[in-house]
Protein backbone atom coordinates (compact mmCIF):
# COMPACT_ATOMS: atom_id res chain seq x y z
CA UNK A 1 0.00 0.00 0.00
CA UNK A 2 3.16 2.20 0.65
CA UNK A 3 4.52 1.30 -2.53
CA UNK A 4 1.52 2.38 -4.37
CA UNK A 5 1.09 5.78 -2.24
CA UNK A 6 4.69 6.30 -3.53
CA UNK A 7 4.36 5.52 -6.84
CA UNK A 8 1.10 7.60 -7.37
CA UNK A 9 2.90 10.75 -6.08
CA UNK A 10 5.67 10.16 -8.08
CA UNK A 11 3.21 9.88 -11.40
CA UNK A 12 1.59 12.75 -10.39
CA UNK A 13 4.53 14.98 -10.17
CA UNK A 14 6.12 13.97 -13.32
CA UNK A 15 2.68 14.55 -15.11
CA UNK A 16 2.86 17.99 -13.49
CA UNK A 17 6.42 18.52 -14.66
CA UNK A 18 5.75 17.96 -17.92
CA UNK A 19 2.34 19.27 -18.36
CA UNK A 20 3.62 22.79 -20.32
CA UNK A 21 2.93 26.35 -18.66
CA UNK A 22 1.78 28.44 -20.56
CA UNK A 23 2.72 32.57 -19.09
CA UNK A 24 4.34 35.58 -19.62
CA UNK A 25 6.93 37.98 -18.16
CA UNK A 26 3.87 39.72 -16.42
CA UNK A 27 2.20 36.39 -14.45
CA UNK A 28 5.97 34.91 -13.61
CA UNK A 29 6.02 35.98 -10.05
CA UNK A 30 2.23 34.84 -9.61
CA UNK A 31 2.87 31.87 -11.09
CA UNK A 32 6.00 31.26 -9.71
CA UNK A 33 3.99 31.53 -6.17
CA UNK A 34 1.30 29.43 -6.99
CA UNK A 35 3.73 26.88 -7.97
CA UNK A 36 5.02 26.56 -4.68
CA UNK A 37 1.52 26.76 -3.05
CA UNK A 38 0.97 23.66 -5.23
CA UNK A 39 4.02 22.08 -4.28
CA UNK A 40 3.59 22.86 -0.47
CA UNK A 41 0.22 21.25 -0.34
CA UNK A 42 0.90 17.97 -2.85
CA UNK A 43 4.23 16.95 -0.99
CA UNK A 44 3.66 17.97 2.68
CA UNK A 45 7.00 19.72 2.59
CA UNK A 46 6.75 23.50 3.68
CA UNK A 47 7.36 25.79 1.21
CA UNK A 48 7.53 29.12 1.33
CA UNK A 49 8.24 31.96 -1.51
CA UNK A 50 9.55 35.52 -1.20
CA UNK A 51 8.98 37.83 -4.63
CA UNK A 52 7.72 40.89 -5.61
CA UNK A 53 4.68 40.82 -7.93
CA UNK A 54 7.38 42.52 -10.54
CA UNK A 55 6.79 42.53 -14.34
CA UNK A 56 9.68 40.60 -15.77
CA UNK A 57 10.52 41.96 -19.54
CA UNK A 58 10.81 38.07 -20.77
CA UNK A 59 8.33 36.34 -23.26
CA UNK A 60 6.19 33.81 -22.72
CA UNK A 61 8.62 30.90 -23.89
CA UNK A 62 11.54 32.28 -21.69
CA UNK A 63 8.88 32.36 -19.13
CA UNK A 64 7.63 28.93 -19.77
CA UNK A 65 11.19 27.65 -19.24
CA UNK A 66 11.80 29.33 -15.70
CA UNK A 67 9.03 28.09 -14.54
CA UNK A 68 10.09 24.55 -15.61
CA UNK A 69 13.23 24.84 -13.49
CA UNK A 70 11.66 26.13 -10.47
CA UNK A 71 9.04 22.66 -11.00
CA UNK A 72 12.03 20.86 -11.52
CA UNK A 73 14.49 21.80 -8.82
CA UNK A 74 11.03 21.52 -6.46
CA UNK A 75 9.90 18.06 -7.48
CA UNK A 76 14.06 16.69 -7.33
CA UNK A 77 13.33 18.02 -3.39
CA UNK A 78 10.47 15.83 -3.42
CA UNK A 79 12.09 12.98 -4.63
CA UNK A 80 15.37 13.07 -3.24
CA UNK A 81 16.32 15.47 -0.52
CA UNK A 82 14.58 14.46 2.17
CA UNK A 83 13.31 17.80 3.20
CA UNK A 84 11.29 19.10 6.08
CA UNK A 85 11.49 22.72 3.88
CA UNK A 86 12.16 24.88 1.01
CA UNK A 87 12.49 28.14 0.42
CA UNK A 88 11.83 29.35 -3.22
CA UNK A 89 12.99 32.90 -4.08
CA UNK A 90 12.81 35.56 -6.35
CA UNK A 91 13.78 39.23 -7.28
CA UNK A 92 15.38 41.22 -10.40
CA UNK A 93 18.78 42.38 -10.00
CA UNK A 94 21.09 44.09 -11.59
CA UNK A 95 19.37 43.50 -15.12
CA UNK A 96 18.83 40.25 -14.72
CA UNK A 97 16.50 37.21 -13.03
CA UNK A 98 17.59 35.95 -9.61
CA UNK A 99 15.74 32.70 -8.37
CA UNK A 100 17.24 30.49 -5.61
CA UNK A 101 15.60 26.98 -4.31
CA UNK A 102 16.60 26.33 -0.95
CA UNK A 103 15.90 23.06 0.86
CA UNK A 104 17.09 21.80 4.35
CA UNK A 105 16.86 18.01 2.54
CA UNK A 106 20.78 15.69 2.48
CA UNK A 107 22.27 17.83 0.46
CA UNK A 108 23.94 16.16 -3.12
CA UNK A 109 26.43 13.55 -2.56
CA UNK A 110 29.03 16.71 -2.97
CA UNK A 111 30.65 19.74 -0.95
CA UNK A 112 30.86 22.87 -2.13
CA UNK A 113 29.73 25.88 -5.00
CA UNK A 114 30.02 25.30 -8.35
CA UNK A 115 29.26 27.64 -11.13
CA UNK A 116 27.22 26.19 -14.64
CA UNK A 117 30.35 25.34 -16.43
CA UNK A 118 31.94 23.46 -13.58
CA UNK A 119 28.57 20.98 -13.33
CA UNK A 120 28.74 20.69 -16.78
CA UNK A 121 32.54 20.15 -16.72
CA UNK A 122 31.83 17.08 -13.87
CA UNK A 123 28.73 16.20 -14.93
CA UNK A 124 27.23 16.81 -11.72
CA UNK A 125 23.66 18.28 -10.66
CA UNK A 126 20.53 18.27 -12.76
CA UNK A 127 21.33 17.78 -16.53
CA UNK A 128 17.63 19.32 -17.42
CA UNK A 129 17.74 22.18 -14.99
CA UNK A 130 21.58 22.85 -16.43
CA UNK A 131 20.27 22.65 -20.09
CA UNK A 132 17.36 24.74 -19.80
CA UNK A 133 19.23 27.68 -17.59
CA UNK A 134 22.02 27.64 -20.58
CA UNK A 135 18.80 27.84 -23.42
CA UNK A 136 17.95 31.27 -21.77
CA UNK A 137 21.98 32.31 -21.59
CA UNK A 138 22.00 32.39 -17.88
CA UNK A 139 23.93 30.65 -15.02
CA UNK A 140 23.95 28.17 -12.17
CA UNK A 141 25.27 28.11 -8.87
CA UNK A 142 24.72 25.15 -6.74
CA UNK A 143 25.69 25.18 -3.21
CA UNK A 144 25.69 21.84 -1.16
CA UNK A 145 26.80 20.31 1.64
CA UNK A 146 25.93 16.51 2.25
CA UNK A 147 23.06 15.83 4.62
CA UNK A 148 22.78 19.78 5.37
CA UNK A 149 20.64 20.77 2.45
CA UNK A 150 21.20 22.61 -1.19
CA UNK A 151 21.09 26.43 -2.88
CA UNK A 152 20.13 26.06 -6.57
CA UNK A 153 20.84 30.03 -7.63
CA UNK A 154 19.80 30.79 -11.17
CA UNK A 155 20.75 33.55 -12.81
CA UNK A 156 18.61 34.78 -16.36
CA UNK A 157 19.72 37.87 -17.94
CA UNK A 158 16.45 40.04 -19.09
Amino acid sequence: EELCKSQTADLRAFVRSVRPTDVDGSQLMPSIRKLVEVFERESGIQASFVGANAQVQLDAASSSEIIQIVREALHNVQKHSRATRANVAAAIVDGALEISIEDDGGGFPFSGTYTLAELELLRLGPLSIRSRVRSLSGDIQLSSTPGRGSNLRVRIPL
